[in-house]
């Protein structure tokens, strides 16, 4: 099995010093946050933002979209997260679930 949106995402969270989850879940609205931290968005005030404003600059920052005005608000794609894992420097693996709390 490769690695999958789940895996994905848990390598971004960890990448932007966020906690990584044990079950699948689309980025919180402090997540985008971190993450708009991370790639100096400095048109973000977190958490003022609408999680669907910080996904359009999140994809507009990492080249997924040309400009803030035609980027999609949605939820990321499996290849717009491979995308932005990259721009991370983010190496994701397959199984990345959170270490144990014991």
């Amino acid at each position: 099995m490769g690695v999958t949106k789940h895996d994905i995402r848990n390598g971004i969270r960890g990448g932007v010093g966020r906690f990584k989850r044990d079950v699948t879940a689309p980025f919180t609205k402090e997540e985008l946050g971190a993450l708009c931290a991370h790639l100096d968005i400095t048109a973000t005030e977190a958490p003022v933002e609408s999680t669907q404003t910080m996904r359009r600059q999140i994809r507009a920052a990492v080249g997924i979209a040309a400009a803030v005005g035609e980027a999609d608000e949605g939820n990321f794609s499996k290849g717009e997260l491979e995308t932005i894992a990259e721009a991370l420097g983010v190496e994701p693996v397959a199984g990345d679930e959170p270490d144990p709390l014991y």
